[in-house]
Parts: structure tokens; C-alpha cells; sequence
């Protein structure tokens, strides 16, 4: 099914490359007004490509986007990007939390610092955004905020317990705020796009960056409601998609 999303504004984090990009390109090519934010402009970690790379991508295909340079660790940046969203665009309507770290290490190897970039990135940012994201949503009459998680919750890999650890507290934050906003029209799911071909993700991954889009716009196309506080999530193994929660 095919979402409809003209007059629509998204902010997506984390969409300079990968699996952001990749969705705020979806998005665009459906209507919606797309706010692109990741920490610089022209520079990034990866070898993906920069948030500018991504503005352009967008505009090329004759998409609307507005791309924000910003730090979302902090409340006072994440609060400066939903204010400058709303300047620039008006409202949001769809907020989806991409920006991740994915650490790798045993938890005697791992450095409180490290615990602490990996808690600021993967769960404090999602939560200074959503909190400001939510009066805008409720003086609009309503929104959808879509928090990627992962399937690795599940699998608890020795190595990747930090990072399966920040996203069981992204899963929990979803079920919670699903309750507090129901009533406010907000709808909050997670999702796990799976092991795709990213920065993140490395070469070997099974699928390209590509496959994400059908569970994705499958989700934004369903009744506004109708799936919140659930998990949408891919089953690597048997390549099947579920919804649970």
C-alpha cells in the first residue's frame, strides 16, 4: 500500500546516509515536505554520503526538503531543531528517531565513556526529541513519531549488548508513550528495518539499503492509530514481516 503524505512535513534523524536517507528519500517521493538533520552539513563519519548529499538527492527527484545540521544529545539542540522545523515548515507531522551509534565490545572492554556516547545517541536523543515534538503534535491535533529499533534485541550477541541494550529501552519507551499520547491522537510505533547494507551494517549484510521502504510505507499507510504502541518487526531468518507488542 501506497501512503499518501502530500502536505506532510517528517523529520527524520540520522539522514545524511543509510537507512535516514533512505526513508527521507521514500517519504519526499510521496509528498511530504521532509526535514533531514544529522550532526554536520557537509561533513559525516561514515562513507555514505553528508546531509547536504541528501538534500540534493531529494531535490533531484523533485522532493521538498529542508535540511538541519544539529546536535539532538542535547535538550537545548533537539530543542532548537523541533523549533526550527516548525519556523521553516509550519508542523510536523511524522517524527521518526533513525540517528543510532552501533558500539561493539565486551561489557569488561567497555569504557564508561563509551556507555555514556552510546546512551546519549540511541536513547536520550529520542527522548529530548520526542518531548519536544509532542506540543507541536498536540496543538496540530495529532502525529506519529517511529522509533527504529532492532531485531538484535532479541538475540543478545556477545559484543553488541550495549547497543541491543539502548534499543530494548527505545522498544519500552514506545509502549509507554503509546498509552500517555493516545488520547492526543499521537501515534508511537517501533520498527526494525533489519540487517541492511549501511555504514552500520557493513558489506555483508543480506539486503540493500532499499529493502527497508515496504514494511516502512506500509506502516505510515495504515489507519492513523491503528498500530500504536506495537512493534513492526523483521524476522531475519524467515524473512517474514510481524507486527507484535
Amino acid at each position: 500500500m501506497e501512503p499518501d503524505l502530500t502536505g506532510q512535513v517528517a523529520l527524520v534523524t540520522g539522514a545524511s546516509r543509510g537507512i535516514g536517507r533512505q526513508l527521507a528519500l521514500a517519504m519526499a517521493r510521496r509528498g511530504a515536505t521532509v526535514v533531514a538533520t544529522a550532526r554536520e552539513l557537509d561533513s559525516s563519519p561514515g562513507e555514505g554520503g553528508t546531509l547536504r548529499d541528501t538534500a540534493a538527492a531529494v531535490e533531484a527527484e523533485g522532493g521538498a526538503v529542508v535540511a538541519v545540521p544539529a546536535t539532538i544529545t542535547t535538550a537545548e539542540g533537539a530543542a532548537a531543531l523541533v523549533a526550527e522545523a516548525v519556523a521553516r515548515t509550519g508542523r510536523i507531522d511524522v517524527l521518526v528517531n533513525n540517528a543510532a551509534t552501533y558500539p561493539q565490545g565486551l561489557i569488561a572492554d567497555t569504557t564508561p565513556e563509551e556507555w555514556d556516547y552510546a546512551m546519549a545517541v540511541n536513547v536520550n536523543a529520542v527522548f529530548y526529541l520526542t518531548r519536544c515534538v509532542l506540543p507541536v503534535m498536540r496543538a496540530q491535533g495529532g502525529g506519529r513519531i517511529v522509533n527504529v529499533s532492532t531485531d538484535m534485541v532479541l538475540r543478545y550477541r556477545p559484543t553488541r549488548i550495549v547497543y541491543s541494550a539502548t534499543k530494548a529501552a527505545v522498544d519500552h519507551l514506545t509502549f509507554g508513550l503509546a498509552e500517555e499520547t493516545r488520547a492526543d491522537n499521537i501515534e508511537v510505533v517501533a520498527w526494525t528495518p533489519g540487517y541492511v547494507r549501511t555504514d552500520m551494517g557493513g558489506p555483508a549484510a543480506p539486503h540493500p539499503v532499499e529493502s527497508v521502504e515496504p514494511s516502512f510505507l506500509w506502516l505510515l499507510s495504515q489507519p492513523h492509530m491503528s498500530l500504536t504502541g506495537r512493534l513492526l518487526r523483521r524476522i531475519e531468518f524467515g524473512e517474514t514481516w510481524g507486527v507484535g507488542g
